[in-house]
């Protein structure tokens, strides 16, 4: 099931032949079985342009996990006290 749903969301995406070239690799990494990884693949998509040259995988998975990175010290800050002066 998270597979199909993870070729629907690069498809959503334009991207159908990115996930043709990543889908054994992320089939290896364990991604496709994720559901960390299917919630934030679509923001992911959306906020990253891949159109313009070929991106090897290593790239690929550095610039995702970047991004949830990121995604998790927003969601972490959120739920942190504000100093009030």
């Amino acid at each position: 099931m998270h597979k199909t749903q993870i070729e629907a969301i690069f498809m959503e995406n334009g991207l159908s032949s990115l996930y043709q070239t990543y889908e054994y690799p992320l089939y290896l990494h364990g991604l496709l079985d994720d559901n960390e990884f299917t919630e934030q693949l679509e923001l992911f998509l959306s906020s990253y342009d891949f159109q313009d040259e070929p991106l090897p995988f290593d790239a690929f998975l550095y610039h995702y996990r970047i991004f949830n990175h990121m995604l998790k010290q927003r969601e972490r800050s959120e739920f942190l006290p504000y100093k009030t002066q």
